[in-house]
């Protein structure tokens, strides 16, 4: 398939273009984000792919993005790779295409709870495990008769996903899911889809363009070895923005907003804001900040478990041999792998009294939290031990 470019025409006057991706069913970020930045009829919005899958409200994120359009609001979106491959899953046939989507069906149901077509089969009344491969004897329902009976109930769904252009422009912006092998417009329409849908670490590789990019896909905070900051990054030479913040896949998950003004042609003028719904407090105590001595990412999150403490665990990371204390909420088990952990720092933060603090965790020896985007912990004032 074909790349496919939308040129979107934003509002003039006093409306901003704005940019989110990777919202992944948190339909309640998305709300509390266009809520924060007071998202107006004059404003536009564009959404860079990966609305739906691994949260809780797919269906639901898909709704009420068709119902802003519905009530005049201005809003583009564009195709993310979990888009482009669920609905690809849906619309196969033949026998080796059943067995891919019913595998997918219970992937999600296993590993992610939800998806977009568990929540469609919920609102139908079907359950994954009546599904079977072939026949429908009993009552059971086959994975074609279900395909079908999807792609009946939910025709405006599932044709407006199906046509979402690859690519959206604006003036010397660029919007991909992923990235662009290139700005020149008439390559890039010549290029397969997936290579906007589908490139992981985009702002790692050797590029430099003329305009604008502004990519989803890649959690920030997999750019950074230093830190654990869910914050936007903007790489002025090469001149991407990236602002995945990893909602549905990082604990601090935020949902992140680049603001322009809409007769912007370059960046000297954005801004970003973003929203979570974690309590916030006020520091009642200073903290001196650490490094982190781990940096724990999925690509190479092996460990051993050395010691148990209540809520916390003593960890032997397995390529680097580095040993270190984490809650015990962010093991995982997989079939055939040793223990997994999940994303994770063990930095401390610097904190001053009255700082305003997010609070992403509770522990017994303090707080796992959030300052201007970036995670760490935030301990219990004299508590006497440290990660």
């Amino acid at each position: 398939m074909k790349t496919t470019i939308q040129e979107i025409s934003p509002a003039s006057g006093d409306g901003r273009l704005i940019a989110v991706s990777d919202i992944h069913g948190y339909v309640h970020y998305l709300r509390g984000l266009l809520e924060k930045i007071r998202f107006s009829p004059q404003d536009t919005l564009v959404i860079i792919g990966d609305l739906i899958e691994k949260g809780p409200e797919s269906l639901a994120t898909v709704r009420f993005v068709l119902d802003l359009i519905a009530r005049g609001y201005r809003v583009s979106v564009s195709m993310g790779n979990v888009e482009m491959s669920r609905l690809s899953d849906l619309i196969g046939t033949g026998p080796e295409s059943d067995e891919r989507f019913l595998h997918v069906l219970r992937y999600d149901r296993n590993v992610w709870k939800r998806g977009l077509f568990l929540d469609m089969m919920d609102e139908l009344g079907i359950s994954l495990d009546s599904v079977i491969s072939d026949d429908t004897p009993n009552g059971r329902i086959s994975v074609p008769a279900l395909k079908q009976a999807l792609l009946t109930s939910y025709q405006r769904e599932i044709g407006w996903l199906w046509n979402l252009p690859t690519v959206l422009t604006a003036g010397n912006f660029i919007f991909a899911h992923a990235g662009v092998p290139t700005d020149d417009l008439a390559l890039l329409r010549a290029a397969d889809a997936w290579e906007c849908l589908k490139r992981d670490a985009f702002l790692h590789e050797n590029v430099r363009f003329t305009r604008y990019i502004v990519t989803g896909h890649w959690p920030v905070t997999l750019y950074r070895s230093d830190i654990d900051s869910m914050s936007p990054i903007y790489d002025e030479e090469k001149r991407i923005a990236a602002i995945d913040g990893g909602c549905a896949l990082k604990a601090g998950a935020q949902l992140n907003a680049l603001i322009l003004p809409a007769e912007a042609q370059d960046m000297s003028r954005a801004r970003f804001e973003h929203y979570d719904p974690f309590p916030v407090i006020t520091a009642g105590h200073s903290q001196e900040g650490r490094a982190a001595t781990i940096h724990m990412r999925y690509f190479d999150c092996s460990v051993d478990v050395l010691e148990e403490m209540d809520d916390l665990v003593r960890l032997r990371h397995l390529s680097s041999g580095r040993i270190f204390l984490a809650p015990k909420y962010l093991l995982y088990h997989r079939p055939g792998k040793p223990t997994q952990c999940d994303d994770y720092s063990d930095a401390l933060l610097n904190v001053r009294a009255g700082d305003r603090l997010s609070v992403v965790r509770e522990t017994s020896i303090g707080r796992i939290v959030k300052k201007d985007g970036e995670l760490g912990w935030y301990l219990d004032e004299g508590c006497g031990v440290s990660p």
